[in-house]
């Protein structure tokens, strides 16, 4: 059993959360799921011998999400499952030339780690761009828009539609009947289809992140927040247009559009808190170092942190963070743990004594062996929180 923390994008209330849940535990191998909207995660366990992590992000995709990857902090890249047949032949002629490279002078071999870490890293980004441009056109944001981005998006929507809300309800029955007041109407047009041309920018593109959100809902089988809004807004918006070209009655334009721009500018303020809890929570992982020094086969050797294994012996200077969670094993130091326990002043380590990970080491050098990596680390812990 494996678990993991993905980066689910689009998801807009708690329904939407509940649908991608519902969705994924009827796949076989997938045994737990907890879909959190407000930092765009989910945490899922899954059983790796029936079910691939790649397999797994595919599905969050069928879900209507875009899942950009493992939660990681920004330095740590981790390499993608599965990679496409047609990459296997130059794929195995990179490992020949790594391991025919072994002896090259470690300077060397550094250099020609972060050029293949660097590469990686613009494979993996080629290859989602398709994707990426599915989702985000399916959820009614720009392809690969990141939570700045989408915020913005939400903040021109709202802007427009208060715009055009502003004519709409000065031309409307209400406003005409209880102040009897008539505005002049250009070209000799109706109340009604003035309203309507007013009306029809602004309920189609204000409201389509909900109409995505609600069609998205209904495939998971959720009725969530986005189909009480669409329900809303387009029983308003369809009976008003029917009343200006098939039947004579009253019409509703600005009951339409009016919600939808309050319902807009709360789901605006809403996203701009979770980009700042989603920016905390990054800044809170990338207090881990990226590099760590390790003693293997007698010497001293660095690596990237996410490559640490449990009982790994880690070396620690003086101003060094600490990456992972551990236990002394040679040495005392200081170590400052305000960033976890809000201690200010530094505490003690000897021989026996537990370190936690993106502490800093003050004074002296020890060694200690790594006990907790990866998802297990108590940072970890305080990010799934």
């Amino acid at each position: 059993m494996k678990e993991i923390i993905l980066c689910v994008h689009g998801m807009m209330c708690v329904g939407d959360g509940r649908g991608v849940e519902k969705r994924m535990l009827k796949q076989s191998g997938i045994k737990h799921v907890d879909a959190n909207y407000l930092n765009c995660t989910a945490t899922i366990h899954y059983d790796e011998s029936i079910i691939s992590l790649s397999e797994v992000k595919k599905l969050v995709g069928k879900c209507g999400y875009h899942c950009t990857g493992e939660s990681l902090p920004e330095h740590i890249c981790k390499p993608e499952e599965d990679p496409p047949k047609k990459d296997s032949a130059p794929h195995q002629e990179h490992e020949m030339h790594k391991h025919e490279s072994q002896d090259i002078p470690s300077n060397k071999s550094d250099a020609h780690t972060e050029h293949d870490m660097h590469a990686h890293e613009e494979h993996a980004g080629h290859e989602m761009t398709g994707e990426t441009a599915e989702m985000g056109h399916e959820m009614g944001h720009g392809a690969g828009m990141s939570m700045e981005g989408m915020v913005k998006d939400m903040s021109n929507r709202f802007w427009v539609t208060f715009i055009l809300a502003i004519p709409v309800f000065l031309y409307s029955p209400l406003f005409t009947d209880y102040f009897n007041i008539q505005l002049p109407l250009p070209f000799g047009m109706s109340n009604a289809f003035l309203s309507f041309l007013l009306a029809t920018p602004a309920i189609i593109y204000g409201g389509w992140v909900f109409y995505a959100g609600a069609w998205r809902g209904l495939k998971n089988g959720v009725l969530n927040m986005a189909v009480l809004v669409t329900l809303s807004v387009l029983a308003g918006y369809l009976f008003s247009v029917a009343a200006t070209f098939i039947f004579e009655g009253e019409v509703f334009y600005e009951a339409a559009v009016l919600l939808l721009t309050f319902v807009l500018f709360g789901h605006w303020m809403e996203m701009r808190a979770r980009s700042g809890a989603s920016n905390a929570i990054q800044a809170l992982m990338n207090l881990t170092p990226p590099k760590a020094i390790v003693i293997r086969n007698g010497e001293q050797v660095e690596i990237s942190t996410s490559e640490v294994v449990e009982g790994d012996i880690v070396f620690i200077r003086p101003g060094n963070k600490i990456p992972v969670d551990g236990v002394v094993f040679e040495g005392e130091s200081s170590v400052d743990e305000s960033m976890i326990t809000g201690e200010s002043l530094p505490v003690k380590k000897v021989v026996g004594s537990k370190v936690v990970g993106a502490t800093i080491n003050k004074t002296g050098t020890f060694k200690f062996k790594a006990t907790k990596v990866g998802s297990d680390t108590a940072l970890s812990q305080i990010v799934k929180l």
